[in-house]
């Protein structure tokens, strides 16, 4: 009678609440029960026998997700402080696990069974220690750097430690795991040896250390066939030579055993690579040391594989977090500190491995963006993209940022002398690649991400795409090649592609110039600018017009060059950018004496950004800012010598702007510092009257407009195209910046010895005064600087303008003296402008118009002007070329390893809420609906 009575669910299921699982029972009572992460750091110690308790730290959870939220900073901290056993223990039980699970027949298990998790748990654990552990490290180095303690710290012990033991047996490899020269099923051809010969020097010229560079694989023994795992701890190194007479061996410490076991689990069948990759001989052959992606040393690729690439993400992760100490290790300290599992990684890897690893994270990482779910116009929703594609994404930042560390290592204190003998592998191979399909590649490769970033950031539907993760990476793996491979720099060349590198550059700093979190990327670039302006064929290619679409509001009229002019004053013109000025004037100075038809509006530009480095205000205010004056001045000089008849629009705009010249031949510290003066009364009477400055200043030189004013005319004016009304109206902020290292140098003194001493007289059409140039002292300005100074200046208040200068000059406080403005003043190579107004004026001032743009006759007239017989020689054209400094690297490590940091904030945060050294971290303000939200609850005390 009861058969067809409804089925009733349980009362939990029917008021819908959530019950736990077992594991996620397993996992509350892990977190918050006796027997979980609190017995870890309580007054027990805990024996290492222990199995069921340390078990759940490779059992228990299911993803990186779980570890990162059941074991916090704290706790690890805590077990640091209160219990450093229980703490040894856990490191060792984990290695000790996953080095007997790595030659195990059960690893890997297939479908990702357990053996799987288990392995990646314990380099999620290891993980989450290894941060804390390296961050005591460094706090205890940072405490007894002013002491004589010599106390042996939990690293020392455990983590570098290299036991001496007694040799009573065979060396055994301590993967178990035989390399036999024939295996690999039929896969040795990936890595073909003559892809990084060594095509420019005799063999008898290398040195001893390249030589090992060409070293073979070192085949070790075959593992134990009694059915036993050996103890993985207690296994010497590699490199131990067995000597019947030797009775004690040095032990590899624990993370060199790491960094080992790491290696091979990136190579390893069935976990990280296909099966088919596995020979037929058994477990024995399961590493195997084969190019993941088709390019360059292999023709095939394995495939994609969704779990395989997750996996390779995550033992990536570990590994950037073995090699991560270098976070934790101040700016000044860098070139003096060993990170010994860079050191294996970069100086000590056998020569097949080490191109195994280059040439996968290189394919992988520039393997079309079809792969990685990019869109080139052909899928208009990012959001569409499969999940597979956006982990192959992670797993290519992942690639590009291992690479990068190894590109970027060096060894502490290294000398000149031992650069061979001492050189980076990764370095070294990458150098002697040589062939045009593979420069292809990879010149492809970083084109279509540059492309794929282009087409998110000018998209008409904001959001409708996501950003390219790996941006940065891409540029500073661009300057890595060009810097390293002098081959794929001519190769960048001669294809033709040189400009679309150069255009994608400029619209990366235009649109992110506004953006402070981005500011280092934007330097990087700048200085990639200047690398490339030293080379000549780059600087004739800017002749040519861009084939790119440039967005609108960048779009200016005329050849690549006038587009690199004016948007080097788009960025000039944006405050808090003031350290990437001398890549970026340098840059315009190595392509001058090449250019040609340069247009009205970037000719323009160019004067206004002399007018600008030149006003008092901005020379005054840094000791490295009369510099940009100099390159300036050299840019205009390069052209007056080599391009004169093809720059009537710059030879025009130069002529009109003659008063600055002469302005700045007679420049002292007093005259400035009257001028700053000058413009502080005017500006204090507009405020005060609420008069506008454009009222009050009608033109004479050297006042400007506020600094407000100037930076929303000139920027405006700059993306419209137009000229600004008045051509001095542009001002350069000038925030608070690090100062370069780079130092002045004067121009060759041939640019100065044949100079007339005649007077010469400069007149003018346009309503100002007329000025003379006549002859001072030779030794005070030369015999072109002098101009007659206005009567009666020594009579001012020049003791109280030096007052306020004692007081500093802009907002670093820098105190100019006289004797440094003579200093930098004298070097500057003003004679050839100074002679070119001299002889160029007369003949065009009747034909000058008073505003709009020159006519026809006049440009004719400076086509066919001649400065032959009045200038000195030419000069030699020697471009400045990046010149690496200790300080150079230091910041290129700390911004490679600042991104990293950042990248790791997110799912998880690896290294959040560790103290780091190399680098500042700023928490960014919470904006929206968060901060809204923030300010109740501090209004009703919740927060």
């Amino acid at each position: 009678m009861f058969k067809n009575l409804p089925a009733f669910r349980s009362l939990p299921s029917a008021i819908g609440l959530p019950f736990l699982s077992s594991s996620e029972d397993a996992q509350l009572k892990f977190r918050s029960g006796d027997n979980g992460i609190k017995r870890l750091y309580s007054d027990e110690v805990i024996s290492v026998n222990d199995v069921e308790y340390w078990s759940q730290f490779y059992r228990l959870f299911n993803s990186v997700a779980d570890v990162y939220s059941l074991i916090s900073i704290q706790d690890v901290r805590q077990t640091l402080a209160n219990q450093p056993t229980n703490l040894s223990n856990l490191i060792l039980f984990l290695s000790h696990h996953l080095f007997t699970l790595l030659p195990s027949p059960m690893f890997p298990s297939s479908g990702g069974g357990d053996t799987n998790r288990q392995a990646l748990n314990c380099l999620r654990v290891l993980g989450r220690i290894l941060v804390v552990i390296y961050e005591s490290e460094a706090d205890f180095r940072q405490s007894i750097l002013n002491s004589s303690s010599s106390s042996e710290t939990f690293a020392q012990k455990y983590l570098w430690n290299r036991p001496i033991v007694k040799d009573e047996r065979d060396f055994t490899d301590p993967s178990g795991i035989q390399e036999d020269e024939g295996s690999g099923n039929g896969r040795e051809e990936r890595l073909e040896d003559d892809q990084f010969q060594i095509g420019d020097l005799d063999e008898d010229e290398l040195d001893e250390g390249v030589r090992a560079f060409k070293a073979t694989v070192k085949s070790p023994d075959p593992p134990s066939t009694n059915g036993k795992i050996e103890d993985p701890l207690s296994h010497p190194t590699h490199d131990t030579e067995e000597k019947e007479e030797e009775k004690e061996i040095t032990m590899p410490c624990l993370v060199d055993q790491l960094f080992t076991c790491t290696v091979d689990l990136l190579f390893c069948a069935g976990f990280t690579v296909p099966e088919s990759v596995k020979g037929d001989s058994g477990h024995g052959d399961k590493i195997n040391y084969v190019i993941w992606e088709r390019g360059i040393g292999s023709t095939t690729s394995l495939g994609n594989h969704p779990e395989l690439d997750k996996n390779k993400t995550e033992v990536l992760r570990f590994l950037l977090i073995l090699l991560s100490s270098t976070i934790y290790t101040p700016p000044n300290s860098l070139s003096t500190s060993t990170n010994l599992p860079l050191e294996d990684l970069t100086h000590t890897l056998e020569r097949r491995l080490v191109l195994s690893l280059l040439c996968s994270w290189l394919n992988v990482s520039l393997t079309s963006t079809k792969a990685t779910g990019g869109m080139t116009g052909q899928m208009p929703y990012s959001h569409l993209i499969s999940k597979a594609a956006e982990e192959k994404r992670v797993l290519v930042k992942s690639c590009m940022m291992a690479l990068l560390v190894a590109l970027d290592y060096r060894r502490p204190e290294l000398s000149s002398m031992n650069e061979g003998k001492d050189a980076n592998a990764f370095r070294y191979f990458v150098s002697k690649l040589h062939r045009k399909e593979d420069f292809s590649f990879i010149l492809g490769g970083i084109l279509t991400i540059l492309e794929e970033h282009a087409a998110v950031t000018n998209m008409y539907l904001p959001g409708s795409k996501k950003p390219v993760p790996y941006i940065l990476e891409t540029y500073m793996l661009l300057w890595r090649m060009i810097d390293l491979n002098k081959r794929f720099r001519v190769h960048l060349f001669d294809s033709g592609k040189a400009l679309d590198v150069v255009v994608h550059i400029l619209l990366t700093c235009l649109d992110l110039k506004d953006e402070p979190s981005q500011h280092g990327l934007l330097r990087l670039l700048s200085y990639l600018l200047q690398t490339l302006s030293a080379d000549r064929a780059f600087a004739t290619a800017l002749n040519q017009t861009i084939r790119m679409n440039v967005p609108a509001k960048w779009a200016v009229q005329g050849t690549a060059a006038d587009f690199m002019i004016v948007s080097i004053y788009s960025i000039a013109t944006t405050p808090g950018l003031n350290p990437l000025f001398p890549a970026l004037t340098i840059s315009i100075s190595n392509v001058a004496p090449f250019l040609t038809r340069i247009g009205v509006q970037a000719s323009t530009r160019l004067m206004q950004l002399f007018k600008a480095f030149s006003a008092p205000n901005f020379l005054l205010a840094d000791e490295g800012h009369p510099r940009l004056v100099y390159y300036l001045l050299e840019t205009f000089n390069s052209v007056l010598y080599y391009q004169l008849k093809e720059n009537p629009n710059l030879i025009y705009a130069i002529l009109r702007s003659h008063q600055d010249f002469q302005t700045l031949a007679t420049f002292t510290l007093v005259s400035g510092l009257r001028d700053i003066q000058r413009r502080k009364a005017l500006r204090a009477s507009g405020e005060s009257q609420n008069i506008p400055m454009s009222i009050l200043i009608t033109k004479p030189p050297g006042i400007h407009r506020t600094n407000s004013e100037l930076e929303m005319l000139a920027e405006k004016a700059a993306l419209l195209g137009r000229e600004v009304e008045d051509e001095n109206d542009i001002s350069i902020s000038i925030p608070e910046s690090r100062r370069e290292s780079e130092v002045l140098n004067s121009g060759p003194e041939s640019r100065r010895e044949s100079v007339s001493s005649r007077r010469i007289i400069i007149s003018t059409t346009e309503p100002e005064e007329v000025s003379n140039i006549g002859g001072m002292s030779e030794k005070a300005r030369g015999k072109m600087r002098a101009v007659e100074s206005d009567k009666g200046e020594e009579e001012l208040a020049d003791e109280e303008l030096l007052k306020v200068a004692m007081a500093g000059v802009g907002p670093n406080g820098y105190v100019p003296t006289q004797e440094w403005v003579a200093s930098w003043q004298k070097g500057l190579p003003l004679d050839p402008v100074l002679v070119a107004i001299s002889e160029l004026l007369p003949k065009i001032q009747d034909s000058t118009p008073k505003a709009g743009a020159p006519s026809q006759k006049l440009l004719d007239t400076l086509k066919n002007a001649t400065l032959i017989d009045v200038l000195p020689p030419a000069p030699p054209i020697v471009p400045r070329k990046f010149q690496w400094s200790p300080a150079s690297c230091i910041w290129l490590t700390s911004l490679l390893w600042g991104d990293i940091y950042v990248a790791g904030l997110s799912p998880v945060g690896v290294w959040r809420d560790t103290t780091v050294r190399l680098f500042g971290v700023k928490q960014a303000p919470v904006r929206g609906r968060g901060a809204q939200m923030g300010r109740v609850l501090k209004m009703i005390g919740v927060v």
